[in-house]
């Protein structure tokens, strides 16, 4: 059986039992997330711009940029993802060419056809090292000459963080080992807690950019220390979430936020 199969795939498998259509709007958290990626996009993405979004989910991304009057193309290796998505965009009349693919391929796509490309997630579910790196060569491949590539990451002291003090079983050793020290969890492990996941931080993550030869345009923490607060952050009326938004959006660039963020994004140009 071939992992690039999405009927054998355990992140796919993992996805088509997962409600991704209300993720980044199900809680005041969630919707940091989302709409601190969103700020930072606006900032940098014309309207003019043609995106590429290699992970689109149901199309949270990929439908406010299509409605903004961007020319988007939508991928996703969950195929009733792409049914959602599909049907959300008719709905709204929207044109996203919308397609079942694995963002370590690309080859539908001519080098340099698009301005910019989202990378919100293929990453961090592959444990390998050679596919995310076939993952990036790809993206900057269908990118053109100074292209914007939107690459999201989940941070490892995060995550062992935030496993340790939900669930006393995870202070172990082989957690420790696992997570801090190796960075990947496998769907084959006994007590996997999701899927095929690899965990990084922030200076690897500017690692890559300088390995592939690309301009460092911003970093961002994209749940900051929401994540940490969450019960008090969903807890919060929704003139009181508006402000804790407006503090976080000033904050997010700042390395030592990054540093216990859940995801951050990092904002990469490609060099001509």
């Amino acid at each position: 059986m071939s992992q690039n199969d999405p009927g054998v795939n355990p992140v796919v498998q993992a996805y088509e039992k997962y409600d991704e259509d209300s993720r980044l709007s199900a809680d005041n958290v969630r919707r940091l997330e989302f709409m601190t990626a969103l700020v930072y996009m606006n900032k940098y993405i014309e309207k003019s711009d043609s995106i590429l979004d290699v992970a689109a989910g149901t199309g949270a991304y990929a439908i406010h940029f299509a409605a903004q009057g961007n020319q988007v193309t939508a991928l996703d290796l969950t195929p009733t993802y792409i049914d959602t998505l599909t049907a959300k965009a008719a709905s709204q009349n929207l044109n996203i060419p919308a397609y079942v693919n694995d963002a370590r391929d690309l080859s539908r796509f001519p080098s340099e056809s698009f301005d910019c490309v989202f990378c919100m997630g293929p990453i961090y579910h592959l444990i390998e090292q050679v596919d995310r790196e076939k993952v990036i060569l790809e993206c900057l491949r269908v990118m053109k000459p100074k292209g914007l590539l939107f690459l999201a990451y989940i941070n490892k002291y995060f995550i062992f963080s935030h496993l340790a003090s939900q669930n006393k079983q995870f202070l172990q050793e082989k957690w420790f080992q696992r997570i801090i020290e190796k960075g990947v969890m496998s769907s084959a492990d006994e007590d996997c807690f999701w899927t095929d996941t690899w965990f990084t931080k922030p200076g690897d993550i500017e690692a890559i950019s300088a390995r592939y030869n690309l301009e460092i345009v911003n970093h961002i923490a994209q749940d900051g220390v929401g994540r940490l607060l969450a019960d008090e952050i969903n807890a919060l009326r929704p003139e009181e979430f508006k402000r804790w938004a407006e503090y976080h959006v000033r904050i997010c660039e700042e390395p030592s936020i990054l540093g216990i963020s859940n995801h951050g994004l990092l904002i990469a140009r490609k060099k001509s």
